[in-house]
């Protein structure tokens, strides 16, 4: 779902769907593959049921989600064993190559599950920023006309 769906769907419903997949990644996420030591794994714990209770726009949710992000950037770091070159786009037989070279980071099994609950955990922030950016418009709207 792109940010365009999340600004027009009816903000019940978004609020509905960030709470929910807040619980689902609280009940989810592969703590024991993801976490470095029994540190971490202690540490990810408390910031999941930061995401799992009944606020997904409070003042704890977001950056427990935002952390819990940081913390997979980092392992993820740790699981990278290269990069490689890729090109993107056509051979012109006129003009030559034309597209462009990405970089392409090479990842342990690891490193793969870390950058897919990573992603989740990105998607889930956006959706919970989105929220409260409208959760804060509509107090905004409420206060200017109610006086």
């Amino acid at each position: 779902m792109n940010d365009t769906q999340l600004y027009a769907m009816p903000i019940e419903e978004l609020a509905a769907r960030t709470l929910v997949a807040g619980r689902a990644l609280s009940d989810d996420l592969p703590v024991n593959l993801l976490a470095a030591d029994a540190c971490q794994h202690r540490q990810i714990r408390g910031l999941l049921n930061n995401t799992a209770d009944d606020d997904p726009a409070g003042p704890r949710a977001r950056p427990a989600v935002d952390r819990l992000v940081d913390i997979l950037g980092a392992e993820r770091e740790t699981e990278t064993l290269g990069y490689v070159h890729v090109f993107e786009g056509e051979n012109d037989p006129e003009h030559g190559a034309t597209g462009a070279v990405y970089r392409h980071r090479i990842l342990t099994e690891r490193g793969e599950a870390i950058e897919a609950w990573s992603n989740k955990l990105l998607y889930l922030a956006r959706m919970m920023r989105i929220l409260d950016a409208r959760l804060c418009g509509e107090r905004m709207i409420n206060r200017r006309f109610a006086g």
